[in-house]
């Protein structure tokens, strides 16, 4: 617990610097590129018209009680910013870390800049989602106060994987090789394009299981919340799980990393 307590100390001693740092690298990579930052916006929307294409359109998947657009909008938005966030982040201290050794601030700040990088793109899908929503006739209500919770649960666990992988790759380089293709396999089963409870490939008691994972759980507390289906304290038990398992996923991680990282530069 004092490994966590110290990480999460970094982390918010840092909150400029992590910042100022992730906003220079998104303007970096946009420098030399015709519409520039505009492919920040750009992108996500053609990955949703496309998965929108493949799964609603040609193979008519259907969701239930529920408008198939935003629905999909709104889960795809929180994948690609989870996926990505923590892909990029597993590699950002193996390979940033002979650059920044130099330089004093801590290392564990380098995979939350990371997922940073990714704010824009997820506040800019979740708002498509909720403006495709209004015209279907979900208009903001008391539920969208949950958002906060669920925005918090979603960066915590984020942290909390991209911390614990960072540190693996960091000793294990061919790890990051297998977090790509388990993200790949994970998007066809965590129900961001496919209603997984009309899937009848799985059986019903594994539909039902899976809504335990805490990906899923932050996910569908988002639909919650936009399609004013329930509370968040109307599901304690799923809460329950899904705490115990990112609280300890992040003393796993944070006492994982701050045992190695003298150690880093032995393995650069």
């Amino acid at each position: 617990m004092k490994d966590l307590v110290q990480y999460l100390k970094e982390q918010i001693e840092n909150l400029p610097l992590i910042y100022n740092v992730s906003k220079y690298h998104t303007k970096s990579t946009q420098l030399g590129q015709f519409f520039g930052a505009a492919w920040e916006y750009i992108d996500p929307i053609f990955q949703l018209l496309i998965y929108y294409f493949v799964f609603i359109v040609m193979f008519k998947r259907k969701v239930a009680g529920m408008p198939p657009a935003p629905w999909m909008f709104i889960g795809l938005g929180i994948w690609f910013f989870y996926s990505i966030s923590i892909t990029h982040a597993s590699a950002a201290v193996q390979s940033s870390l002979a650059l920044f050794s130099q330089v004093k601030f801590p290392i564990s700040v380098l995979p939350t800049i990371e997922m940073f990088k990714r704010f824009n793109a997820l506040f800019w899908m979740i708002g498509l989602g909720i403006i495709i929503a209004l015209k279907d006739g979900y208009y903001p209500t008391l539920y969208y106060f949950q958002l906060i919770y669920y925005f918090a649960a979603l960066i915590l666990l984020v942290l909390g994987f991209s911390l614990l992988f960072s540190t693996i790759v960091v000793v294990f380089r061919d790890f990051s090789h297998i977090i790509d293709y388990i993200f790949r396999f994970l998007l066809y089963v965590s129900g961001a394009a496919i209603d997984l409870t009309l899937l009848d490939a799985i059986p019903g008691f594994m539909r039902q299981a899976l809504l335990a994972d805490p990906f899923i759980y932050v996910m569908e507390g988002f639909r919650d919340a936009i399609f004013h289906r329930a509370w968040f304290w109307e599901k304690p038990g799923y809460a329950l799980i899904f705490w115990c398992f990112t609280l300890g996923l992040l003393i796993v991680a944070s006492h994982l990393h701050m045992k190695l990282r003298n150690q880093f530069m032995d393995y650069v």
